[in-house]
């Protein structure tokens, strides 16, 4: 084990335990020992492991700009890696840019585009001692050899009918019936801030009817028999609502359906014969580096769901009865050439070309800091002692830092109160997944007998 150490916050245990398994494989390459701890663990994390190097998703609430002060005082490096989508609206960029939380401490701040690296420099963020970098999307390093080794079999599984994914992004629907002061405590840091957000609760109506729609187009896919469907959820949905969908089709229509919220989106979209998107969604750009043609459906085309410049790089299907052909005909011709060239632009633009080493540069940027920095012994309060010690104990019984008992319970008995606390805790990782995540990157490793996948 390294003398130098990093923490690496896991926001969410299906879309993000991965891509922290391999920036910390890339890391402890180069010296550098990694612990992954969930998100809400940061301040455990601190006394628990006295790293080098803390690495955020954001630094977007007062808390976190504070703790991001604390770290400076420590020697301790703090760096942002965005992992949620692409960020087309101005507003929206300048929010996650800092614009809104001035003081925060950040030494570096990797970005997925230009766009977003002029955003941070307008905030002033980059003017100071943050060292702003483009790097791409990382997680797609996946889609490149040898890490698509994790998600595709070395033998296909053969199958009598394609198989269709049906990607859904319709978060905002979850809000729909939870208690009032939930959804404004959810809100509230946007509400003023972004324009987009500022009638949020129109916006949940939007998303309600929009997902009554989607099922109108499951329907059809369901009942023509033409195909075997899974149905991806957005991490941020509450996937109980497709299930009790599901059950209510008759049982021929069932079989041809698979609810799976748990399986990395890679592993889902490298399987596949056809992606199929809910208005603008990042998994479409995921299914062009796959090489696996698209379909998006389109419902009321609201400016903070629906973006033009990606729309026109997919196959659009706005009507429900017309679905089965839309993905009928492009399953015929699957290359979908005609958007090539357009969808290179847009990834170039965007996404930065992703080519599978954007965790590999990352890594060599942070740890080359980590060495330069000559080790120093920090002294920390009693606070931050009491809840290293915290998280140190929960470790030894694999749980989480968040850990409460009575969760559970209050979630039952008061499910609206409770639902966004309860959403939290499911998806946040243990350290057997993170034990397990890391297995498994190093068995793919020793796998040489995959062929390789995607790529643009």
């Amino acid at each position: 084990m390294s003398n130098r150490s990093a923490v690496i916050l896991i926001d969410h245990r299906t879309r993000d335990l991965m891509l922290g398994v391999l920036l910390a494989h890339h890391l402890e390459a180069l010296g550098v020992t990694c612990h992954l701890e969930p998100l809400e663990s940061y301040h455990g994390a601190l006394a628990a492991f006295a790293p080098d190097l803390i690495l955020f998703n954001h630094i977007n609430s007062s808390h976190l700009v504070r703790y991001s002060r604390r770290l400076a005082q420590l020697n301790v490096l703090t760096a942002v890696l965005p992992n949620e989508g692409i960020i087309f609206d101005e507003d929206d960029i300048r929010y996650n840019s800092g614009k809104y939380h001035k003081g925060s401490h950040i030494d570096f701040f990797f970005c997925w585009n230009e766009k977003h690296r002029a955003g941070l420099l307008e905030t002033g963020l980059g003017a100071g001692h943050t060292r702003v970098e483009v790097c791409g999307v990382p997680r797609f390093d996946f889609y490149f050899e040898p890490w698509s080794r994790l998600y595709r079999p070395s033998q296909p599984a053969k199958r009598q009918r394609p198989l269709i994914l049906l990607c859904t992004n319709l978060a905002f629907a979850r809000f729909h019936g939870l208690a009032d002061a939930d959804v404004d405590r959810f809100f509230a840091p946007w509400k003023d801030r972004l324009l987009l957000y500022r009638d949020y609760r129109s916006l949940i109506q939007v998303q309600v009817r929009e997902r009554e729609k989607l099922l109108a187009f499951v329907r059809q896919l369901a009942a023509c028999g033409k195909f075997d469907l899974v149905l991806r959820p957005h991490p941020r949905e509450e996937s109980s609502f497709y299930a009790r969908f599901i059950a209510g089709l008759d049982a021929e229509q069932q079989r041809r359906i698979r609810l799976d919220d748990y399986s990395n989106i890679t592993d889902l979209i490298l399987a596949c014969d056809l992606e199929i998107s809910c208005e603008t969604c990042t998994t479409a750009l995921e299914a062009w580096i796959a090489r696996k043609p698209t379909v998006e459906l389109v419902f009321e085309r609201h400016p903070l769901f629906f973006h033009e410049e990606t729309a026109r790089l997919n196959v659009l299907c706005e009507n429900p009865e017309q679905i089965v052909e839309a993905v009928s005909a492009q399953l015929r011709d699957p290359s979908q050439a005609a958007h090539a060239e357009g969808r290179r632009c847009h990834l170039a633009a965007w996404c930065a070309s992703p080519e599978g080493n954007s965790a590999k540069r990352i890594a060599g940027v942070l740890a080359e800091a980590i060495h330069a920095k000559p080790p120093v012994k920090r002294e920390f309060t009693i606070g931050e002692r009491r809840k290293g010690a915290k998280l140190k104990l929960l470790r030894k019984v694999d749980l989480p830092y968040s850990f409460n008992p009575l969760l559970p319970l209050k979630a039952r008995l008061f499910p609206k109160n409770y639902a966004s606390k309860d959403f939290t805790y499911r998806k946040t990782i243990r350290p057997s997944d993170v034990a397990d995540a890391r297995a498994r990157l190093q068995a793919a490793l020793a796998d040489r007998t995959n062929p390789p996948a995607g790529g643009t």
